[in-house]
C-alpha cells in the first residue's frame, strides 16, 4: 500500500517594507537634514559678529590730543560734527593751544554738557609744554614741560618764500592799567598779548609794519583781520611811536 503524501507546507516569507513607508522615512530624513542646516545658518548669523571682526569704532581706545588732532579726527569724536570740529580748529589757531579739555567751553557752540560728553575721548598732551596743573585728569604723563626756544624782540624779516605757520605763545593778555605796546617795535609774542590778537593777526601786523610803519592808531585798519570793532578794543593798549 502506497503511503499518503505529506500535506505540510513551507513557512511563509516575512513581507518586506511597504514602498509607502520607505518613501515616508526618506522624506523625514531629508526634512531633518534641512532643518539642521537652517538652524546652523541662523546661529551663525546671530553670533557671527562675536567671532569675526567688529565694525570700526568711531574713536579709538587712545584719547585724541586736543592740540594735535586734525579736523577729520575730531569729527570722529561723539557729539563733535564737521561744524564743531572746524570751530575747535579755528579757535586754537586764533587763541593758541588748549591747556585742558575744559578750555573747550571757550569755543563758540560748546557748552558744559558737550564738554562732559567728549572728555573721555580727548586729552591735552603735557609734552606740548602747556601743562599748568599736574593733577589735571586731562594730562598724560610725563608732566615735565618742553623748553621753549628763545625769541628776539625784533620783527622778523618778510621774504617772498614760504614761512612757517605762526604759533601762539599762550602769554597772558594785557589788562587795563598795563603799559601799552608800541606796535612799531613789539614782537609777535608781545602783540599776542593784545585783546583779540592771535598768532595769525600778530603775523599780519608784522607784515604790514615791514611794508610801511604805522603812523597812527587808525593806520592799523590796513592790517588784515583788524576791523573797526577790533581797533576800538586795541586803542587802550597800543601806541604808535
Amino acid at each position: 500500500m502506497t503511503p499518503a503524501p505529506s500535506l505540510s507546507t513551507p513557512a511563509p516569507t516575512p513581507p518586506g517594507p511597504a514602498p509607502a513607508d520607505s518613501a515616508r522615512r526618506s522624506a523625514q530624513i531629508a526634512l531633518a537634514t534641512f532643518l539642521a542646516v537652517l538652524v546652523g545658518l541662523l546661529a551663525f548669523r546671530g553670533y557671527g559678529n562675536r567671532l569675526g571682526l567688529r565694525p570700526a569704532e568711531s574713536v579709538t581706545a587712545t584719547r585724541l590730543d586736543l592740540n594735535r588732532a586734525d579736523r577729520t579726527e575730531l569729527e570722529q569724536v561723539p557729539s563733535i560734527g564737521p561744524k564743531l570740529a572746524g570751530a575747535i580748529d579755528d579757535h586754537r589757531r586764533e587763541k593758541g593751544p588748549f591747556r585742558s579739555v575744559d578750555d573747550l567751553r571757550d569755543v563758540r557752540g560748546v557748552g558744559p554738557a558737550t564738554v562732559d560728553k567728549v572728555r573721555p575721548y580727548l586729552r591735552v598732551d603735557a609734552n606740548a609744554g602747556l601743562a599748568t596743573d599736574p593733577a589735571s585728569p586731562d594730562l598724560d604723563p610725563p608732566l615735565r614741560p618742553r623748553p621753549r626756544p628763545a625769541t628776539r624782540a625784533t620783527a622778523p624779516s618778510v621774504s617772498s618764500g614760504s614761512s612757517p605757520a605762526p604759533r601762539s605763545t599762550g602769554a597772558k593778555k594785557l589788562q587795563p592799567g598795563d603799559p601799552p605796546l608800541n606796535v612799531n617795535t613789539a614782537s609777535s609774542e608781545e602783540l599776542q598779548r593784545l585783546p583779540a590778537v592771535g598768532p595769525v593777526t600778530a603775523q599780519n601786523i608784522l607784515a604790514a609794519r615791514a611794508d610801511r610803519p604805522f603812523r597812527s592808531l587808525a593806520d592799523l585798519d590796513r592790517v588784515k583781520g583788524i576791523g573797526p570793532k577790533t581797533l576800538e578794543k586795541l586803542r587802550p593798549f597800543v601806541v604808535v611811536e
